[in-house]
């Protein structure tokens, strides 16, 4: 009996060798476990910082005034997440943001939205002013953009040529407006200078002149100086 005992007392440390063998075992695979997903949490990260998402939007590089036309220093391309209607709303870098008009200031760092860019009036520097015109004194109304035409005003029973050569911007028939076409008008939008603007407003004002269009034609511009009066009845040469 006491040999038995002796023996069965000794076996206890034999036994729990391999309990503590399996801890030992489950540690270390817990480590591992702990190890890839951190390194999978690491690998994600570099993997976002490699390829941010967002749309890239237009951000004013400096305050941007009113009346600035925009040139490729004047903005930068931030990436931006949100909402469609709002990124909608912003100048991405696939828009004709290039040569536009800002109609309000900017603050440095403000995005670019669309309602605060518009076209420039023309791409050389010149105005665009709209005359009211009846039909019947603009070529019937049959003008379009990139027509040229001639301001010519009646003057002692002469022709005063007031602007030559003006490039058609716009047409707008009154006709498509919600009182028809019983006026009978057409507004012409035209490509002016400054002498030319100024011209333009005391021929409003006295109201008799006629628009003669010139496209493909020999302008007054090439015979008479602006502002000389040809004599009714007579060819320019």
């Amino acid at each position: 009996m006491g040999a038995g005992a002796a023996m069965t007392g000794s076996a206890h440390p034999l036994e729990a060798q391999p309990r503590r063998v399996r801890r030992r075992r489950w540690r270390g695979a817990h480590l591992v476990m702990v190890l890839a997903g951190l390194l999978g949490l690491v690998l994600t990260l570099t993997a976002l910082r490699q390829e941010p998402t967002g749309r890239r939007v237009a951000v004013a590089n400096g305050p941007l005034e009113a009346g600035v036309r925009l040139g490729r220093s004047d903005v930068r391309f931030e990436r931006v997440s949100g909402a469609d209607d709002v990124l909608s709303a912003l100048v991405d870098a696939d828009d004709a943001w290039r040569g536009k008009v800002v109609t309000a200031r900017i603050e440095t760092g403000e995005p670019l939205t669309q309602s605060r860019l518009r076209a420039a009036a023309t791409t050389d520097g010149r105005r665009a002013m709209s005359i009211p015109v009846e039909r019947a004194r603009a070529v019937n109304g049959r003008l379009a953009p990139g027509d040229r035409v001639d301001v010519v005003q009646a003057a002692g029973g002469g022709a005063l040529v007031v602007a030559a050569d003006l490039e058609v911007l716009d047409v707008e028939d009154d006709r498509d407006g919600a009182f028809g076409g019983a006026r009978g008008q057409v507004t012409i939008t035209l490509a002016v200078d400054v002498a030319g603007s100024q011209r333009l407003a005391a021929v409003l004002a006295d109201g008799d002149f006629v628009l003669t269009r010139v496209t493909g034609a020999v302008s007054a511009a090439d015979a008479v100086a602006p502002g000389g009066v040809v004599p009714a009845g007579t060819t320019p040469r």
